[in-house]
């Protein structure tokens, strides 16, 4: 992959510098608002300047394979709603790229391959001392949004995931959300916005068991049941999209762990980034 990186050498004095001195000229830094960047977030999100629409009518339910267990909507948010609420949604959110580390047979140090920001806390709702960091109100379209989701699949949810996908190079691996503080059988509600990407399921005991889609901006896709337990799931790369996608994930946790998890993966200890004029923006404070 080219890189539009000059090469860097070591300065030199020519002789016009040695005379006139270095350059009294400073290089004025960009300044954003800094309240931007403030977390926990105290001043309240903007509204909407759009009236949220919804769409069951095309719903498919897939249970055809092993412990699967899924509900389709295409167009659940029907055009052109989706493309206002990704682009609300790109403006307004905080961003985050986290960094962790990971022991296999030594110890890795990961970089997100996406953006993350995550809203909610779990059904217990401990005071503040139990969690690692504080946990943040869900905004007001989000929460209206998950209002939403909670109707059409009849299930309560108390966390709101938020990936950003810039490009076709950001991407999740396969895994599975089955962790113990998301209940026997978790209910993910998943929804797409912007770009198109491949969304691929693969049975955890049968490599034969496939479920692949490609999904569309303003889809939904619900996986309940077992199959949080029984399938892994995915969003690989696209290496020639240059577009971006947004996803929005519905989830329950029910105790503090679940709290601290989230935030920890999606939120960590790294700098907060803001999508200004068309690209992201890393705050820093210096």
């Amino acid at each position: 992959m080219c890189s539009n990186k000059r090469k860097s050498y070591p300065p030199t004095k020519s002789n016009l510098h040695l005379f006139f001195g270095p350059s009294k000229v400073k290089k004025q830094k960009q300044q954003h608002d800094q309240s931007l960047f403030t977390y926990p977030f105290i001043d309240s999100y903007p509204s909407a300047p759009f009236i949220l629409q919804t769409n069951i009518k095309e719903r498919r339910l897939i249970n055809d394979k092993l412990d699967l267990d899924l509900i389709y909507i295409t167009s659940f948010i029907p055009s052109p709603c989706d493309m206002s609420l990704y682009t609300f949604l790109l403006n307004t959110l905080p961003w985050y790229r986290v960094e962790y580390s990971k022991q296999t047979d030594r110890l890795v140090q990961i970089i997100t391959p996406r953006y993350t920001t995550v809203f909610g806390i779990d059904d217990t709702q401990q005071s503040k001392d139990k969690y690692n960091r504080q946990p943040r109100e869900i905004p007001p379209i989000l929460n209206e949004l998950k209002e939403r989701v909670e109707q059409a699949t009849d299930v309560k949810y108390n966390f709101v995931l938020v990936n950003f996908y810039a490009n076709g190079q950001d991407s999740i691996s396969y895994h599975s959300d089955d962790e113990h503080w998301l209940g026997d059988q978790p209910c993910i509600a998943s929804l797409s916005l912007g770009a198109e990407r491949d969304f691929y399921m693969k049975n955890k005991t049968n490599d034969n068991l496939k479920q692949n889609f490609v999904l569309s901006s303003g889809d939904l896709i619900v996986m309940r049941g077992k199959t949080q337990h029984a399938w892994f799931h995915a969003v690989p790369k696209r290496i020639s999209q240059l577009s971006g996608r947004i996803n929005i994930t519905f989830r329950r946790a029910y105790v503090p762990e679940g709290t601290n998890n989230y935030y920890r993966y999606n939120v960590g200890d790294g700098p907060i980034y803001r999508y200004i004029n068309g690209k992201m923006i890393k705050y820093d404070s210096d």
